[in-house]
């Protein structure tokens, strides 16, 4: 007669709830990274966001990366504040996760920063109008 081995496994009490302790959302956005050196930046990248929590970021990048590499990351945020400010999240990370260019994050440190957008003047005349446009009021 065979043996057989009998392995105890414990279930989560809710079998269908999600393991991570972060809720993750989709995002097709725009990322540049830094690959962080001692001293200085060692090379530079970009890719697009495939999704994103508080504590981690998804994305493809434009070359693997191996794990355990440092990264500085920014993406314009698809938020304006104040009507005409651009957003930017900048966060550092490690690469926790590397299958060919899609790269998993471990976001260490996050902020947002803020970009002014400058209103782009269609033609030289119409820039030229608004200059001469200026100096009348003063």
């Amino acid at each position: 007669m065979e043996s057989q081995t009998v392995r105890r496994v414990r279930l989560p009490k809710d079998p269908g709830s999600e393991r991570r302790a972060s809720t993750r959302f989709p995002l097709n956005l725009e990322v540049r990274y830094t690959v962080a050196g001692r001293r200085a930046p060692v090379e530079n990248g970009s890719g697009r966001t495939i999704d994103m929590s508080r504590s981690g970021l998804r994305f493809t990048a434009d070359r693997p990366l191996p794990t355990g590499v440092k990264l500085d990351v920014s993406i314009d945020w698809p938020a304006v504040l104040d009507g005409g400010v651009q957003l930017q999240l900048v966060a550092s990370g490690v690469v926790v996760r590397s299958s060919g260019a899609v790269i998993a994050l471990r976001i260490e440190r996050h902020e947002f920063r803020t970009r002014s957008v400058r209103l782009n003047a269609t033609s030289r005349q119409e820039s030229d109008g608004l200059r001469e446009g200026a100096q009348r009021r003063q």
